[in-house]
């Protein structure tokens, strides 16, 4: 017997159901975690060099496609180098898992430990204001699923 979990056929597609298993879940965290660092990182870039010579929309709007770019990167070493099999429905787990850990990490580590006030952290969440933070969450949703479309 393996240790593996079993594959269930979803009934609307004939696809292969849900392979998540320890190893797969470990991964795409160590994964999510990359994308963290360089999350920070680039924050830390468009701090000190976009906004300066760019100003704090065109320098939050670049920042955002270099995360964007980061994420699709990630996305695409996870579906293509790390994992070995996986189905739509992994990809989806991965993806949601991605973006709740993203929003818990922005909503504790801004507001409990820097002290940035909620209507501040909100404040990126607000595409009519001209902040595209929702861009980078969306491609954390659908970039594995998307990364990993030429191999279906």
């Amino acid at each position: 017997m393996s240790g593996a979990a079993p594959v269930l056929p979803t009934e609307a597609t004939g696809e292969e159901g849900c392979r998540m298993d320890r190893t797969t879940i470990q991964r795409s965290l160590e994964v999510w975690l990359f994308i963290a660092v360089a999350s920070m990182m680039n924050g830390m870039f468009r701090s000190l060099f976009l906004v300066p010579r760019l100003g704090e929309h065109m320098g939050h709007v670049l920042g955002v496609l270099i995360l964007i770019i980061v994420v699709l990167l990630s996305s695409s070493v996870l579906v293509n180098r790390v994992l070995k099999e996986y189905g739509n429905s992994d990809l989806f787990f991965i993806g949601v898992l991605w973006v709740v850990l993203s929003v818990g990490v922005d909503f504790v580590f801004e507001h409990y430990l820097l002290h940035v006030p909620w209507t501040a952290i909100l404040h990126d969440y607000n595409l009519f204001s001209g902040r595209i933070w929702i861009f980078v969450l969306t491609t954390e949703l659908i970039g594995p699923w998307f990364m990993a479309s030429d191999k279906r």
